[in-house]
């Protein structure tokens, strides 16, 4: 007995020891401050939660936060404010933590309010975006190009220097873009006519693929691209950003800043200046240099805002200048060459032997494009607001062909006006029901110089629109309703001396071509239901329309960039698109999921077709496509996943399926891209002194060759033993090809104030492949390979001067 007791007397002091050894050790502590990563204000009231523990606290009037008594350990740390998108991180705690977070705001009065389906925020499962991290690992280059990093969203890329965004296998004016809030419009119907801005302006850019936008029109059949600034800095004090990026490929260097301020004599006066520089030389594939792929951009923005407690005003302007050159193995000067370069997938020896330079020669392209904005908002009442919007837009187009004799001149100049109105008004009658109401009218005008590809025209285009969102419980309702009325008139040519392209005759000036009117009703309607707080289901239903364009109808060409030859279609008709889209997102545990599908209906769905024979002009020998409608339904799936295996380890993949049916041929839609599948794995580092935020991750992309294109088609293609093959274009898809590059990245601390260094590799084996299978409708798959491997570094430096703050107790 007396044994058993000192055996019970020793496991009983080494438990209490043990147990307060345990107790010791939970003694670390996690701090630090919450701001707006957009108005840079301190967030009072936001919640901080740590799940693993179910605790939570609130942050004071100056953002900050702390939490003591901690245990180490892996934590998943929550962060949400009212006026904010909530954000999750992993903490690895072994020591005490002091890390400040921004988070990005959702909406203000003189935020651009974006309704997709009726609704002021992004259906889940439909929406992309770039920001944060995953923005800074993509500065540098070009919107269309950046936008690839979006599952679902491809590029039809022309050259080295030209990308278009492609959501769901549809582009150009099948896709919106707002630029700050503003429609973007330029020559934006040119598959070589990139959008022309600088992704420096944004802070975030947002995809919504699929989902018109009542707001802004019923022709974004595709989906809408967002390219949203910061808010102006309404907090007193001056700061800003200087970013520089290399790229090894083409030696290509770029610098941005930026520079914002407010003062406290005046609060409610904010501005920002920016400015943008770049300069890329001939690029490189794995085999040749790409004789004349060089650019050059240079960009400013200019922002101004008065914000009071019941109005407020903002104006914007910028400015875009690009010069681009088109690889000179595109531009072939009789039908034989072109024939035989098309087949051997190669350009001719004296193109494949030009070296590095940064000299751009014809052909090129020059494109400027401004933007003025004045935004302002009036409060109606406690819970409504009227807001208006005018803007204007001049967009020039000079291309520059390869002529016989010198001359200084374009050979085609196009420029384009664009007046926008805009006035909506929008209530909030408590938290459950709020929508807007609105008419928005857009009139431009066209007029081309030289050579004739499209008319001139004039456009007025008006809509009225009504959009709710009602939400009740787990359920969230919407709907919107839109009718557009469209008048394209003074369409003419007026060119005073024309001649044809391809013989050079003479031809009779001044054709008038009539007056064209479309009009109809789009609108759409979706439900979301929060099934728990990790997991939402949603459907969306819609119909929109689009009219045809003055080049799917009037273009007659060359047109230039492109390297072919396109003709219009005097009998196209409005396009009809009936869509259904479901999604899932899933962001519970170590997880976040999302997943959605979608079937398009689209009646007469206008496209180009590829026919024979190439014609030979006085420039030289171009492949010819002709427009052409047909009855499309395209299918499709994409999946965005992620799994946080540990604090350090992350691994995630995207898929992206498409099948695209020709309804009145019965046959596979022509110009679609393949599926394609990416993989990475991310090892997130531990804070160590200064170096904080490291990490460094694997990409793997896989993409399919496309093989459902059509069966046949009217284009003569010669096989090796003589025989002829009629084949549906030019040259066959490409065979698949599989990408490999690596990212790395830290924030470096200096004098308190964070550096952000962005180091990358794409194409990380130099692997030779064409660009066909991103969207066989890319001509330059024609002519030459795709890049080859490229080094990139960028380097981003924010500052801000000290602000004045109440002191508050720790």
């Amino acid at each position: 007995m007396g044994c058993r007791r000192f055996y019970h007397f020793i496991l009983t002091v080494f438990l209490i020891l043990f147990a307060g050894s345990l107790q010791a050790q939970c003694v670390l502590s996690f701090s630090g401050r919450i701001t707006d990563s957009d108005t840079r204000e301190f967030l009072d009231g936001a919640t901080v939660t740590i799940r693993e523990l179910n605790i939570t606290t609130t942050t004071d009037s100056s953002g900050l936060f702390s939490f003591s008594g901690l245990c180490p350990g892996s934590y998943s740390i929550a962060f949400s404010h009212v006026d904010c998108n909530p954000i999750s991180i992993h903490l690895h705690l072994k020591e005490e933590i002091i890390k400040d977070v921004q988070l990005p705001h959702k909406v203000s009065q003189l935020a651009e309010v974006m309704i997709v389906s009726g609704s002021k925020t992004n259906p889940p499962g439909m929406a992309g975006e770039l920001k944060g991290r995953s923005l800074e690992a993509v500065r540098g280059l070009s919107l269309g190009e950046a936008l690839k990093q979006v599952s679902g969203v491809t590029v039809l890329q022309t050259g080295t220097n030209i990308y278009k965004p492609v959501i769901h296998g549809l582009h150009s004016n099948r896709v919106l873009i707002l630029n700050n809030g503003i429609r973007q419009e330029g020559q934006q119907w040119g598959s070589e006519h990139a959008p022309e801005i600088d992704p420096y302006i944004a802070n975030r850019i947002t995809v919504i693929k699929g989902a018109s936008s009542i707001r802004y029109g019923g022709d974004a059949i595709g989906g809408v691209v967002l390219v949203e600034p910061k808010l102006l800095r309404y907090v007193p004090g001056i700061s800003g950003e200087v970013n520089s990026a290399f790229f090894s490929n083409n030696l290509q260097g770029v610098i941005s800043a930026m520079i914002e301020g407010n003062s406290s004599r005046m609060p409610a006066f904010a501005w920002r200046l920016q400015g943008t520089a770049k300069r890329g030389g001939n690029a490189r594939t794995p085999d040749y240099w790409l004789m004349n792929s060089g650019n050059w951009e240079i960009n400013g923005s200019a922002t101004a805002g008065l914000r009071y407690q019941q109005k407020g005003v903002e104006v914007f302007y910028s400015i875009f200048n690009t010069a681009i050159g088109i690889f000179s193995g595109s531009h072939i000067g009789n039908v034989t060459d072109l024939i035989n370069t098309i087949n051997s997938k190669d350009p001719p020896d004296y193109i494949k032997n030009a070296g590095f330079t940064y000299d751009i020669d014809r052909p090129f392209q020059e494109v400027q494009h401004q933007l003025l904005k004045v935004k302002s908002y009036l409060n109606t009442g406690e819970k409504s607001r009227l807001n208006l919007t005018l803007s204007g837009q001049y967009n020039r187009r000079r291309e520059y062909d390869i002529v016989r004799t010198a001359r200084s001149n374009p050979q085609l100049e196009l420029e384009l006006f664009t007046g926008i109105f805009d006035l909506v008004w929008e209530h909030y009658s408590g938290t459950r029901l709020r929508g807007s109401f609105g008419i928005n009218s857009m009139y431009q005008q066209n007029s081309y110089a030289y050579r004739y590809f499209i008319p001139d025209y004039q456009t007025l285009n008006t809509g009225l629109f009504a959009t709710e969102k009602y939400s009740v419980g787990k359920w969230q309702l919407e709907a919107g309703i839109r009718y557009d009325v469209k008048n394209m008139f003074n369409i003419h040519d007026n060119d005073p001396d024309p001649y044809d392209e391809l013989t050079g005759n003479q031809l009779t000036a001044g054709v008038p071509y009539g007056s064209r009117d479309f009009r109809g009703f789009s609108g759409n309607a979706g439900v979301t239901w929060k099934w728990t707080d990790d997991l939402r289901i949603s459907a969306t239903a819609g119909t929109s329309w689009r009219s045809p364009q003055a080049n799917e109808i009037y273009s007659d060409g060359l047109h230039h960039g492109a390297a072919r030859i396109e003709k219009g279609n005097l009998n196209l008709a409005p396009e009809r698109a009936n869509s259904v889209l479901g999604s899932v997102q899933y962001t519970g545990g170590a997880w976040d999921i999302d997943a959605g599908v979608y079937l398009k209906q689209i009646g007469d769905f206008i496209y180009l077709k590829p026919t024979y024979p190439p014609e030979l002009t006085i420039r030289g020998a171009f492949p010819t496509f002709r427009y052409t409608q047909t009855d499309a339904r395209l299918t499709g799936f994409d999946l965005s996943a992620a799994y946080t295996i540990s604090h350090h380890f992350r691994v995630s993949s995207k898929v992206s399926i498409l099948r695209a049916w020709d309804k009145t041929a019965d046959d596979w839609l022509i110009q679609m891209p393949a599926d394609r599948a990416e993989a990475g794995f991310e090892y997130i580092f531990s804070d160590f002194r200064k170096w904080k935020q490291s990490y460094i991750k694997l990409g793997l992309q896989y993409v399919a060759k496309q093989t459902r294109v059509p069966d046949s088609g009217n284009i003569e293609i010669k096989l090796p033993d003589g025989t002829v093959s009629m084949e549906s274009d030019y040259l066959a898809p490409p065979d698949a090809y599989f990408l490999a590059g690596i990212e790395a990245g830290t924030d470096l601390i200096v004098n308190g104030k964070p550096i952000t260094i962005v180091f990358a590799v794409t194409n990380l084996f130099n692997t030779q492949y064409s660009l066909g299978n991103d969207i066989n409708a890319a001509a330059g798959r024609y002519y030459n390979a795709a890049p080859g491997v490229n080094y990139f570094a960028g380097i981003s430096l924010n500052f801000i001067s000290p602000v004045v703050q109440s002191p508050v107790a720790h």
